[in-house]
């Protein structure tokens, strides 16, 4: 028995000399890990493992790897299914079955339920139409790589359920060690060769002691005079002590490896929180899900663009060095992600980023970032004496912020100082100037940005994106021009390239482009462009494999037209991708779903692809930015007017950016939301002189004024003026865009100051909300916490619940009055008795189930989920139109 095991459960299930040969064959060193292994291989049941990151199906073909167990691996719908399954079930073999959906081929259910028929001394199955010999030692494994599937109750009695999805800590210790092989490649490759001497060790005495039993057991006569036996035993004991002196070596030069491996541990704490960040993602959008292997390779990334330190650094170099990993690994996998999310989605990322980093940092309490989350309102807020300005829902938040020591008696004093915070109150840009009196010192960055969500919550958004940037850097709330060429960098034969599409976005060119300078284009026959739809399913795999041989370019267009035959796509591509040539790459474009949970594309699919969603920005800046860099110093330069076309194009991007901007808006903006996009540029000619006169007149019409005015300093807005093109050239007026725009307002877009409130309230709100369903703040999603959240809601609902109506005791006072001048308003009160009793049941049956299912004496339904996450959200269960759960239709 150990700190782990304190019944010995584990070691009455298992040997160590069997876990350490599960390690050799690839499982991991976690302990949760090893707890499925010995389900895996204790169970009576076929075990079903759930699998996104695919490390149990990694280590089932390594353990199942010997030929006489001949593993073969199958999917559902394989045509050679059933004849691979009858010779296994003959013969004794292992069979695999990969990446299940929620739902089994009914024939296999005789072999998944293990419905044997005994004659004589065999054992028979029915298999189909037929029945087959059932051999003593087959084996059926079950995995899907779906993170959170809902198997039918006849799927979970008759097989064994097992997460295998990663732990954070199981994740922390395999970073670790991939940090060590990278950073210390001595350390590693020596832990590693003691690890395997240590398992060697382990396994080579569990084989004495086996010996040593079945020669006791098997021999004969008296045991003091069998020569053989003895100098056996004499022989099994000197391997014993020779291994225990070896070992014990072994396990010092593993305690002093393990010292300076722990030193990197705040690289593997952040890559880890980095990693399950990018898996709570699929809760706002189904196109946001990545996989451990891709996580992996961005991780691996991130090291490698610091230059490795030669030999062992001391104690403050280690420090220096880790400070500087966890800042580039965290930066790759920001840049990762931000490159496939949509504009809106953006900002909400980076904040949950920052705020994660600097709990897990202890820089800044969990509390304090859960109530700037959550919110908060008094439910009795006392009186609000002077303070006539305030709303009384404002009011309820400020007294609501009292529970926070930083806060206390902030109402008293807002009371009594009533005028000097209603002018801090009035401020148009109220995150600028500081805060009245006394608690100007005393409230941090976080604190402010607390108060500004009770009182201003308008002006929220902004701040946040200060609050990032000064934290993370600007690079967590910039965004550069997307680059074709930086993408396909990361690419290879296995990583597709999945384009979100916009309107007015087309990634065609993107590629195109790129290939005509790698060589590969549709003249030389290397790369084809299919856009997809009725009857293109044969061309387009055939393609894909002739390709995958000899090397070339596909892009796929318009996948979401073909959900049905976008599954074929994808185990295609990973049976393709397994020996394809080099040169072979895939790209895929689809347009987002109508609403973020639903799916049209595969979830095994998305996780392999490196995603593009270069969604126009709503930023000014970045507008103005994305558009010049359509351009290049060369398009300058070829012209005949050069400082003329400067002054022109630098004016026509950012004509561009506003009018893009303005759609933000809503109607204040524009009636309604066009698709502008950088074609407005595009008629610029190279070059000028036939046709200078007509650009003047068109120019003049677009930008409202003449075009000499923009060599002169025109004030394209206030506090933004047109450079002098005498001054600048092209990376000048890129550099002159980042450091002299002002703070986006709504005069930039030539709007009324007010014009931003509503659209800047609902930012605020839609970005905590979307950040509550992430896992409801910083603390993650940890079983412990969010069973704890739902069941201090459903206690809550539950002592406030009213009795029902009795219904036959009301119709019978009711009948006399029905005849009478109020007949019909006791008509109507009657029928919502009934209403408010059918709802009334429908809660507490739901609540019921769902209280069952979180003891574990009901599995989990779908509607169950439902109603946790409404309760996790705040939200009335049946708000989202996809719940199983729906009060509202009963309200």
């Amino acid at each position: 028995m150990t700190e782990l095991d304190p019944y010995g459960v584990l070691s009455t299930l298992t040997t160590t000399s069997e876990i350490a040969r599960w390690r050799a064959d690839g499982l991991p060193s976690d302990a949760v890990s090893t707890e499925n292994a010995i389900l895996v291989t204790n169970s009576s049941r076929w075990p079903l493992i759930i699998d996104p990151q695919l490390q149990g199906i990694k280590w089932i073909k390594q353990k199942e790897s010997a030929p006489e167990r001949n593993l073969q691996i199958v999917r559902l719908g394989q045509k050679d299914l059933i004849r691979k399954l009858e010779i296994a079930l003959e013969n004794g073999y292992t069979i695999l079955i990969e990446n299940l959906g929620e739902t089994i081929d009914a024939v296999l259910m005789p072999v998944i339920q293990r419905a044997t028929v005994k004659r004589g001394t065999k054992l028979f199955i029915k298999l189909g139409d037929k029945e087959c010999d059932f051999h003593p030692d087959f084996r059926l494994y079950l995995q899907t790589k779906l993170s959170n599937p809902h198997y039918p109750p006849e799927i979970q009695a008759e097989t064994t359920l097992i997460n295998f999805t990663v732990t954070m800590v199981g994740l922390e210790d395999q970073l670790l060690n991939m940090v060590v092989e990278k950073e210390r490649p001595d350390l590693a490759a020596l832990s590693t060769d003691l690890v395997g001497q240590q398992n060697g060790f382990v396994i080579t005495l569990g084989q004495l002691e086996d010996d040593i039993l079945h020669k006791l057991a098997t021999a004969e006569g008296d045991i003091t005079e069998n020569v053989a036996l003895i100098e056996g035993l004499e022989e099994t004991k000197r391997i014993s002590d020779d291994i225990q002196q070896k070992s014990e070596l072994a396990k010092k030069t593993q305690t002093d490896i393990l010292v300076t491996s722990e030193k990197y541990r705040s690289v593997a704490n952040r890559s880890s929180l980095l990693f399950f960040l990018m898996t709570d993602l699929v809760k706002i959008h189904t196109y946001y899900i990545y996989s451990l292997a891709a996580f992996q390779q961005v991780f691996f990334r991130g090291i490698a663009i610091l230059s490795k330190q030669s030999g062992e650094a001391d104690g403050d170099d280690v420090d220096k060095r880790c400070e500087e990993l966890r800042h580039n690994i965290t930066l790759c996998v920001f840049n990762y992600i931000k490159r496939g999310l949509l504009e809106q989605d953006k900002l909400t990322v980076a904040t949950l980023l920052t705020l994660k980093i600097l709990v897990n940092d202890g820089k800044i309490d969990a509390e304090s970032v859960e109530f700037l989350i959550n919110g908060g309102s008094c439910v009795d807020p006392g009186n609000i004496g002077p303070l006539s300005w305030m709303n009384e829902s404002i009011w309820a938040k400020v007294k609501a912020l009292e529970s926070m020591p930083r806060f206390k008696g902030i109402g008293d004093y807002m009371q009594g100082e009533s005028d000097e915070w209603s002018a801090w109150f009035d401020i148009e840009k109220v995150e600028e100037v500081d805060i009245p009196g006394e608690f100007k010192a005393k409230l941090n960055a976080l604190d402010r940005l607390m108060l500004l969500r009770a009182m201003r919550p308008d002006r929220l958004v902004n701040s946040l994106t200060t609050f990032v940037g000064d934290t993370m850097g600007r690079e967590y709330v910039s965004q550069k021009p997307f680059n074709m060429a930086a993408t396909f960098e990361e690419t290879s034969k296995r990583t597709p390239v999945f384009f979100v599409l916009f309107a007015g976005v087309d990634p065609t060119p993107w590629v195109e482009s790129l290939g005509r300078e790698k060589g590969i284009s549709s003249d030389n026959k290397r790369f084809i462009n299919i856009s997809m739809g009725q009857g293109q399913e044969a061309p387009a795999e055939a393609i894909i494999r002739k390709f995958a041989k000899e090397g070339g370019w596909v892009m796929l267009q318009n996948c979401h037209l073909m959900s049905s035959w976008v599954p074929k796509l994808e185990r295609l591509l990973e049976v393709v991708s397994e020996d394809a040539h080099e040169d072979f790459r895939c790209f895929i474009s689809a347009e987002p779903p109508p609403m973020a949970s639903m799916r049209n594309m595969p979830e095994s699919l998305m996780q392999s692809c490196i995603k593009v969603a270069n969604e126009a920005p709503s930023g000014v800046q970045s507008n103005l930015l994305r558009a010049w860099d359509n351009f290049s110093p060369e398009t300058l330069e070829s012209c005949s007017k050069p400082v003329e076309m400067k002054a022109c194009l630098f004016s026509l991007c950012w004509f561009h950016a506003v009018v893009c901007g303005r759609r933000r808006f809503g109607q204040q903006g524009w009636s309604r939301k066009y698709s502008f996009n950088t074609g407005i540029c595009s008629f610029v000619p190279t070059s000028c002189n036939p046709i200078w006169i007509r650009m003047k007149r068109c120019l003049g019409m677009i930008c409202g004024t003449s075009l000499e005015r923009l060599f002169n300093g025109l004030e394209l807005a206030p506090g933004f003026k047109s450079p002098s093109p005498n001054e600048l050239d092209y990376d000048g007026y890129v550099k002159y865009a980042e450091t002299s725009m002002p703070n986006e307002s709504p005069l930039l877009f030539g709007l009324h100051p007010n014009a931003e409130i509503g659209y800047l309230t609902n930012s605020t709100e839609k970005l905590f909300f979307d950040i509550l369903a992430m896992g409801g703040g910083v603390e993650g999603t940890s079983g412990d916490n969010t069973s704890n959240a739902v069941r201090e809601v459903m206690t809550n609902i539950q002592e406030r619940l009213p009795e029902e109506f009795e219904t036959v005791s009301l119709t019978l006072k009711a009948k006399p009055l029905l005849e009478g001048p109020s007949g019909p308003y006791i008509v109507v009160a009657l029928q919502e008795c009934g209403r408010i009793n059918a709802l009334l049941a429908e809660i507490r049956n739901s609540i019921s189930d769902l209280d069952k299912g979180l003891k574990g004496q009901l599995n989990m339904s779908q509607a169950m989920e439902d109603l946790a996450t409404a309760f996790m959200l705040n939200q009335w269960p049946g708000r989202n139109p996809f719940s199983k759960c729906m009060w509202e239709k009963l309200a």
